[in-house]
């Protein structure tokens, strides 16, 4: 419904207390309480007219004249006519306009036939006249009055009567003034009323004005406390999509968001359409594009699939809205809405989400910064913790394990039971520096995943004597830092777990990073579980590694078979390759060292003892190193 409808039918329901609408008058552009009673009062005037004509022109038609008669007809069926089917005021259609001349010429006729201007009907062309004034103006009205005296002097000069003769008679002059001032009298009432209408319209227009303004404060307002509370990315972004539903209709919705590493936009919201997981602004859609450079809100109500220009993010929409997200001074997003109808949105909506705009820019700005500061603090708090640890425990572990030794070496058989309480000990204090390891260890933008990991998988194969490889597909590419630090908190705690519970041999580790798309594999050969009869998260870190893929937005998957090992993936994006055919079509560039792996093999044949021996010439170091 366009807006032009929703004001006729508002002006309708406000003259229904003084009759309703009157067709004649809906394109007058007159007050309602004025329309509905303009049509009859001119009906009126014309039967009083008509009457007056007819009281004194009886006498002469009942006397046979013939153009007494004549005019008494015609004028009769004007007025009767326009009785039943009133002239249209103001109508633009060229019939419509002819119209009332018609009647002027009728009149005309019929008192040129007659006594001229001194016709008893002389009153209703004067109001055919005036009517013609009122519903078109001035000008229209002036026309009207040439076309009615050159009528009556027509007819006139039929019946005998010279033109010289017309305006040389006095009253003939009179009557052709009066009717200059009812066209000046009707053009002024209208102008007047023209004038009347305007002013109200415009009180309206700002009264109209004054509520959608007030509507759309008190909608930011609640969107200004709601939204921005959200410090977690992904609670965020689900409020914006659901705000964006309630307050457009729209059927797609994209949000996304500029990556500085990668220097590409990437998808956040993706409602209804099917989206890459990143773009470089070349390849952004058309609408997107222009928004970028525009300041305020883009709305196009005839997009076209097959126009470069006009070309929607979804080929089935027809209309839209594209605004860039700015806060603090820069960019970080670009929003599209789209509706499959044509001319959906109109400017209301536009100024909405002008509104809109600045505060889902903050809101998505806080939790992008908030995530950033919740990693940077908990790298802070993980170092703290080292250094507590060391200073605490790690002392008097070391000092524990010193004792143990100067003990067994005084006594003379060593007991079984200090031995192995030795042995225990030296376990401890090896759990406890890997774990000072990995609370110290951090992706930088100087040291990638790709290397830390590396580090982190040699270090698992000899502390757990495992065959271990690390196969980094694309060793160009990398994830943001706060991502890999999530990532290799899941790698660590993935490996973790293969060295308590797996009972592996062989541990392989796959990273590959596409753009904004990644996935991580960690695959042993261990005894596995049932994963149909799932398995507790805390009995194997699932809870802490949930949650970081999580705050990454990554999926976390585990697959394992009894007595065939587990994998344990990691993935972000729509469609990851899987990682057996990146095995196959991409080449390894990082691997753990060969030499290094055939040490780790726990199928060696010296494997149990050189693990004893190397944990026995470790001790002293481990004691140094800790205690340091």
């Amino acid at each position: 419904m366009s807006t032009a409808d929703v004001s006729e039918a508002v002006a309708a329901m406000r003259a229904l207390p003084h009759g309703g609408l009157d067709e004649s008058t809906r394109l007058l552009g007159l007050p309602p309480t004025w329309r509905a009673s303009v049509s009859p009062s001119i009906a009126v005037l014309r039967w009083c007219a008509l009457g007056y004509g007819l009281v004194f022109s009886a006498p002469a038609a009942f006397r046979g004249s013939y153009a007494a008669v004549v005019a008494t007809a015609v004028c009769v069926f004007v007025t009767t006519w326009r009785t039943v089917m009133p002239v249209q005021l103001g109508s633009t259609h060229a019939l419509r306009r002819i119209e009332p001349f018609i009647d002027v010429v009728l009149f005309g006729v019929a008192m040129g036939v007659g006594r001229e201007w001194a016709s008893p009907f002389y009153f209703c062309l004067l109001i055919a006249v005036a009517v013609v004034a009122l519903g078109w103006g001035f000008v229209t009205g002036g026309v009207a009055l040439v076309v009615a005296v050159v009528s009556v002097a027509v007819s006139g000069a039929v019946g005998g009567r010279s033109v010289p003769d017309m305006v040389t008679d006095q009253r003939d002059v009179a009557a052709v003034v009066t009717l200059v001032l009812a066209v000046v009298v009707a053009g002024y009432v209208r102008s007047r009323i023209k004038d009347a209408e305007r002013r109200r319209i415009g009180l309206l227009g700002e009264v109209h004005h004054l509520s959608e303004t007030n509507e759309l404060l008190e909608m930011l307002n609640v969107v200004a406390r709601t939204l921005p509370d959200s410090l977690s990315l992904r609670e965020a972004l689900e409020r914006i999509r659901q705000q964006l539903q309630d307050s457009f209709d729209a059927r797609v919705i994209c949000l996304m968001t500029f990556d500085d590493n990668s220097e590409e936009w990437v998808p956040k919201i993706a409602d209804g359409c099917a989206l890459r997981p990143a773009y470089p602004r070349s390849d952004l859609p058309a609408p997107l594009g222009r928004a970028l450079d525009h300041d305020g809100v883009i709305r196009e109500g005839d997009l076209d699939p097959g126009s470069e220009a006009l070309r929607p993010i979804v080929r089935t929409s027809r209309s839209g809205l594209y605004v860039r997200l700015t806060a603090r001074g820069q960019v970080i997003g670009v929003l599209g809405l789209e509706h499959p109808s044509q001319s959906r949105y109109d400017s209301h909506d536009a100024v909405l989400l002008s509104g809109l705009a600045e505060v889902l820019a903050l809101t998505v700005d806080n939790a992008r910064w908030f995530g950033r500061l919740r990693t940077l603090g908990a790298q802070e708090e993980r170092i703290r913790i080292a250094r507590d640890l060391h200073d605490r425990l790690g002392q008097w572990l070391t000092y524990v394990s010193m004792e143990l030794e100067r003990i067994v070496a005084e006594d003379d058989p060593a007991t079984a039971d200090l031995m192995r309480l030795q042995g225990d000990v030296q376990s401890a204090l090896d759990e406890l520096r890997e774990t000072l390891r990995q609370l110290r260890s951090g992706v930088t933008d100087a040291k990638p995943l790709s290397v830390i990991a590396l580090d982190v998988v040699n270090r698992f194969a000899e502390r757990a004597d495992v065959a271990a490889t690390l196969t980094v597909v694309h060793p160009e590419d990398r994830a943001p830092v706060p991502v890999e630090n999530e990532l290799l908190r899941i790698l660590q705690e993935a490996l973790t777990n293969v060295d308590r519970h797996a009972d592996a041999e062989h541990v392989d580790v796959i990273w590959d990073v596409r753009g904004s798309e990644f996935e991580l594999v960690v695959t042993d050969d261990g005894r596995g579980f049932e994963s149909a009869r799932g398995v507790r998260d805390s009995a194997y870190g699932l809870v802490g590694m949930r949650e970081r893929a999580d705050v990454v937005g990554a999926r976390l998957t585990i697959d394992s078979t009894p007595g065939r090992g587990t994998t344990v993936t990691v993935t972000a994006g729509p469609n990851p390759t899987p990682p057996r055919d990146r095995a196959r079509t991409d080449t390894p560039v990082r691997r753990v060292n060969d030499s290094h792996t055939n040490d780790s093999h726990i199928n060696d044949s010296h494997a149990t003892d050189s693990r004893s021996t190397a944990r026995s010439e470790r001790s002293i170091d481990t004691n140094r190193e800790v205690a340091s």
